[in-house]
């Protein structure tokens, strides 16, 4: 059953933008080429622009666990974690039937 992953990163410093956005974009051009990988597309808060939320969508929670242990992932991640006043979170929704 597919997956959908939700990944919300708050960048409080609005001059921190620019360099979260680039390691985004890394992130961006490798998902795409993962084992179950579906979809994605990103989103901003109307709101609370500070609140940026990626909606990926795998085949499976296996395959999302993969992309999210590997190496190539942890790395730019740890980047973006090392930005100051940037967060990220993550959840884990399956699909339902709502019959």
């Amino acid at each position: 059953m597919a997956i959908r992953v939700f990944i919300k990163r708050t960048c409080e410093d609005s001059s921190k933008e620019k360099e979260l956005f680039g390691l985004v974009r890394k992130l961006r051009s490798l998902v795409p080429q993962q084992p179950g990988y579906l979809s994605s597309k990103y989103v901003k808060n109307i709101n609370l622009p500070k609140d940026i939320v990626a909606i990926s969508t795998w085949d499976s929670l296996e395959d999302w666990q993969n992309w999210y242990k590997s190496e190539e992932r942890r790395e730019i991640q740890s980047k973006i974690d090392a930005i100051p006043g940037v967060e990220t979170t993550f959840q884990t929704y399956e699909d339902t039937k709502t019959e």
